[in-house]
């Protein structure tokens, strides 16, 4: 006969500056004893994010809501707890969820989908119900990253029967779920979401591109990491990326400030015109990459 297999010992975390047990042990996946998600702690604020001034506003108010929690039950009303982020990617949706983290001073607790989604029948709700039950007894601000892998519509031909179970349990869970903690969800795919999880959340933000002037908020904030050796002309930046996401430009940027600091041959380094036309070049032919193949056409 088989021996019996030993369930897999919690995986413990030892965070410092965040509100939180330590070491805290998180869930796992029953079958194969990986974690269901990890905690981080994270360092960029609200301020950090470059979003049109309506987000920005609403963000604020959420986390005076959850920060004020007490006051606003006291008064017969909750904050607001689940949150959906929606747009393309590299919109800020996932460094939204990282600034609410550390605005709220809470640890950033990312759901690994990878290791929630199971092959055994019944065991993907399972590890969700650890999930939430985790989420339940601490205050965290949860990511549910691309969760419309969760999330899709139950009328999908597509779709086996467990994904139509699981959906219909992750709505039972958000519904019931009554924690301290702030779920965040994102997605880019917001079409292939089922259309009863969106009354489930009680805000939904979208994200869409910078506009011209996110643009130039963007370069002046990641290129100031270094000075500047001439003028790096930020309208002509701004004219030439339209198009690009928030996650373009700071790979342009990177990209132009790591050649500059290899390049330079003194203790300190100055990023120049010419790194950041090198850049742009360097990233239009990844874009360019990756359209091909979206498109089917190879790269």
């Amino acid at each position: 006969m088989m021996p019996a297999r030993r369930a897999a010992a919690p995986r413990q975390y030892r965070l410092a500056g965040v509100r939180m047990p330590d070491p805290v042990d998180v869930p796992t996946d029953s079958e194969k004893g990986f974690p269901l998600l990890r905690l981080t702690r994270e360092t960029c604020t609200l301020g950090d994010l470059v979003v049109e001034e309506e987000t920005g506003e609403l963000l604020s108010l959420l986390v005076d809501e959850n920060r004020q929690f007490g006051r606003l039950v006291s008064y017969g009303l909750v904050p607001k707890q689940k949150v959906l982020l929606c747009g393309p990617p590299g919109t800020g949706k996932t460094m939204t969820a990282r600034a609410l983290s550390c605005t709220l001073g809470r640890p950033l607790a990312h759901v690994s989908f990878d290791a929630v989604m199971s092959s055994f029948l019944g065991q993907t709700s399972t590890n969700l119900r650890k999930i939430f039950d985790f989420l339940e007894n601490g205050e965290y601000v949860a990511l549910f990253d691309e969760f419309d892998i969760v999330g899709k519509k139950r009328d999908d031909e597509l779709e086996h029967g467990e994904i139509k179970r699981v959906v219909n349990n992750f709505m039972q869970m958000v519904d019931a779920y009554s924690g301290r903690s702030l779920l965040v969800a994102t997605t880019n795919h917001e079409h292939m979401l089922d259309t009863a999880l969106w009354r489930r959340f009680d805000e939904i933000v979208m994200y869409g591109l910078p506009d011209a002037r996110a643009r130039g908020l963007l370069f002046a904030k990641y290129l100031g990491a270094l000075r500047k050796s001439g003028e790096m002309g930020i309208a002509g930046l701004v004219a030439s990326t339209e198009g690009y996401s928030a996650a373009d430009i700071a790979q342009v940027c990177e990209n132009a400030l790591r050649r500059a600091v290899l390049r330079g041959a003194s203790q300190s380094p100055r990023v120049s015109p010419d790194d950041v036309s090198w850049a742009l070049c360097a990233q239009q032919r990844r874009r360019e990459v990756v359209e091909g193949i979206g498109d089917g056409r190879g790269p």
